[in-house]
């Protein structure tokens, strides 16, 4: 693991970003050639996040369900 990659997840842990910090690269004395072999599942990363479904919010859904239960009030 090279140290300066970081992901961005989820509230469900899909992986929705890299950052890539170029101080720690330089402080830990990382390569470029260390980074580009880390980032060697690049594509697959970028493949998942393009084929990840779009679900309702546990809020949406909850909200949804309230609308059934709750009595409607006349504005």
């Amino acid at each position: 693991m090279v140290q300066g990659i970081n992901y961005i997840t989820d509230e469900k842990g899909n992986e929705t970003g890299i950052i890539l910090d170029l101080v720690s690269f330089k402080k830990n004395n990382v390569k470029a050639s260390e980074v580009i072999n880390a980032l060697s599942e690049l594509q697959r990363l970028i493949d998942q996040a393009g084929s990840i479904s779009k679900k309702s919010s546990n809020w949406d859904l909850a909200k949804e369900k309230l609308k059934d239960i709750l009595p409607q009030t006349d504005q």
